[in-house]
């Protein structure tokens, strides 16, 4: 992994423990940050794997089918 990405996965990681501690008592809120914060991990290990990631493809699918439509 780059180094880059590491920095990016430890900001996530840091990003993890601050939504665990803020919305502990927040269900609905701890759920919803641990999904964001599940697709970022996503990206990233796309990204390391020298894929890209499914919402830039579908950025890429959408503009297309704009231009040609």
């Amino acid at each position: 992994m780059s180094r880059y990405l590491e920095e990016a996965a430890a900001l996530l990681r840091k990003s993890a423990q601050k939504n665990e501690e803020s919305n502990a008592k927040y269900s609905t809120q701890l759920m919803e940050g641990r999904e964001r914060i599940a697709q970022q991990f996503a990206t990233l290990a796309a990204i390391d794997k020298g894929l890209l990631p499914a919402d830039v493809i579908e950025d890429v699918l959408r503009t297309v089918a704009e231009r040609r439509g």
